[in-house]
């Protein structure tokens, strides 16, 4: 298990509900991550210009 999943359980526990702890982990970033239409979930725009840093972040702690 990697720590954005632990993470991202203890939220969703404390607040009994995946939708409560993605919108509480966007209120922290100050962008919204994901937009919702319907059952389908879309990367927002903010997503999408923080997912190559984010994944050198991932990439790097994987080598260390």
């Amino acid at each position: 298990m990697e720590i954005a999943q632990i993470r991202y359980a203890l939220a969703a526990a404390k607040f009994l509900n995946c939708t409560k702890a993605i919108k509480t982990l966007e209120t922290d970033l100050g962008a919204a991550l994901f937009h919702r239409a319907g059952k389908r979930v879309l990367l927002s725009n903010f997503d999408q210009r923080m997912l190559p840093q984010l994944q050198h972040i991932f990439n790097e702690t994987q080598r260390a």
